[in-house]
């Protein structure tokens, strides 16, 4: 338990740099032999990129991926010159700057980026290399198929490019038996035998779990990196947690039968309880549809060693646990602790993907990086 006389009102989030490097190899183990890249966008999905990026370094990863290049140009601070760091928005005018000065290799997604990144590197000696991102049916970004044939007809772009990665990217990996996998490797496999011979990536996490047909020479590892799963058998994925939310306890109370609590009075007491309120609220991304009421109990935290129900409404900075049953002693600062193993099963209670929770999380939070 805390010291009552130093614990803080500010929730903390822990971050498992070992359980992180663990993850990466047991990825890279099941990929093998296909060289495994990671996705630190979204600063690092919310755990801090330039942290996680010099982890996964040590852990032996030298292929990288971010959304942009601003988050490129402070990853490629964390981890230094040896590594590929791969831009997956592609170029943009006001980031060209950016590109050469952080050696970000764009992904191009259009003819229009690879013109235009052409253009770019004319008055440039040594311009980054780039990749090439083909829509095989996902229908987000990525070169559209009225624009392949070009691309597979222009040798003199391909040449000014100068592609080392081509790749796409699948809608419904985390779906095994959906038949829209099948289609877009028959796809991606079409495209790419008319392309450079340069390494080919389709597969994200969920696709190293279809199998080695997928895989080619690099997957893109994202959720699973940070511990979540993402297939229709979450059983058969050995990642380990790596991320938990600490939420200490700044107030015991009793609550008297037919007293309600919290907002919307949408929980009302039964029976004479006794009450933990702890620092956490949706302002650090502890969702509000983990809200309990009289009709349903949405999830639980762990305290200690027990499990506590979530009552009354998730507000902005505080959360209500039913402490009633609790065996044992509860003491202001104690640390009720939200996701890790429960991960899951607390986003799917809040209707949300775990990659959607995990990204909430630590706006407002202390961070703490843990070395086993």
């Amino acid at each position: 338990m805390a010291d009552v006389k130093s614990y803080s009102s500010r929730p903390v989030l822990t971050v498992n740099l070992t359980a992180l490097a663990e993850n990466y190899k047991y990825l890279a183990a099941k990929a093998s032999p296909a060289k495994v890249g990671a996705s630190v966008k979204a600063d690092a999905y919310g755990l801090g990129a330039a942290v996680v990026g010099r982890a996964l370094y040590g852990a032996g990863c030298r292929i990288f991926f971010v959304a942009h290049a601003g988050e490129g140009k402070i990853l490629r601070t964390a981890i230094g010159s040896k590594a590929s760091i791969y831009v997956l928005s592609g170029n943009t005018p006001q980031d060209t700057a950016i590109f050469f000065g952080s050696k970000l290799k764009p992904v191009i997604n259009s003819l229009t980026q690879a013109r235009d990144w052409v253009k770019a590197c004319q008055p440039v000696k040594h311009a980054p290399r780039t990749a090439l991102h083909f829509d095989t049916g996902i229908n987000r970004l990525g070169i559209p198929k009225e624009e392949a044939e070009i691309f597979a007809t222009d040798k003199t772009l391909l040449t000014d490019l100068d592609v080392d990665l081509v790749m796409s990217h699948l809608a419904c990996s985390g779906e095994p038996n959906h038949p829209l996998n099948a289609i877009q490797l028959a796809r991606f496999k079409k495209i790419a035998g008319r392309m450079p011979m340069v390494p080919l990536s389709l597969a994200n996490t969920g696709a190293i779990y279809l199998g080695p047909e997928y895989h080619f020479k690099l997957v893109r590892t994202g959720i699973g990196l940070y511990g979540g799963k993402i297939t229709d058998n979450p059983q058969d994925e050995q990642v380990k947690p790596v991320v938990e939310l600490h939420a200490p306890v700044l107030q015991i109370k009793t609550v008297k039968a037919g007293e309600t609590l919290g907002y919307n009075a949408s929980f009302t007491a039964k029976n004479d309880m006794k009450i933990a309120i702890v620092s956490a609220g949706y302002a650090d991304g502890l969702p509000v549809n983990l809200s309990g009421s009289d009709k349903r109990i949405v999830t639980s935290a762990r305290l200690g060693k027990s499990r506590v129900d979530v009552i009354g409404r998730v507000s902005m900075d505080y959360t209500i646990l039913d402490i009633t049953d609790y065996d044992g002693f509860v003491e202001l600062g104690a640390k009720a602790v939200f996701f890790g193993e429960d991960l899951e099963n607390q986003a799917a209670h809040a209707h949300m993907i775990n990659y959607e929770v995990m990204t909430h999380l630590g706006a407002r939070c202390r961070k703490i990086y843990v070395n086993e």
